[in-house]
């Protein structure tokens, strides 16, 4: 066993595909060394095995890439139609009242909706990784 500082150094020995996997991985993590990468899947892992957690990194990965997707779109239609509204509100077409008691309060609700999603998404990304991006 040898020593590097007050660290021990283990060696791990993968194939070339696995090596190309995990730095994709670690890419997609946003974690910059393999040694970091497999001290945290086996520290928050424990015995489920690696094979459990680069799925679950993957697939975490995915989510996200499919969630991020998907509210941009959201966020995208809400722009086109706060624009419209706004527009509308301007010409006199929506009563105030509509505007400050209906459109601005769903607003702030559809901002704190996002704000949500966006705080879980830290803790999962906390869980898995042991760290905020």
């Amino acid at each position: 066993m040898t020593r590097h500082g007050n660290r021990i150094i283990r060696k791990v020995y993968v194939t070339e595909d696995e090596d190309r996997y995990f730095k994709i991985l670690q890419e997609k993590c946003h974690i910059r060394s393999f040694s970091s990468f497999a001290r945290r899947a086996m520290l928050y892992f424990g015995n489920y095995g690696n094979y459990f957690v680069i799925e679950a990194c993957n697939r975490h990965c995915e989510l996200m890439e499919e969630r991020s997707k998907e509210l941009s779109a959201i966020g995208n239609n809400f722009n086109q139609i706060a624009h419209q509204v706004n527009i509308f509100a301007l010409q006199g077409k929506i009563p105030e009242e509509y505007y400050t008691d209906v459109i601005l309060p769903a607003i702030e609700k559809v901002q704190s909706i996002y704000k949500q999603i966006q705080n879980d998404d830290e803790k999962i990304k906390k869980k898995l990784y042991g760290h905020d991006s």
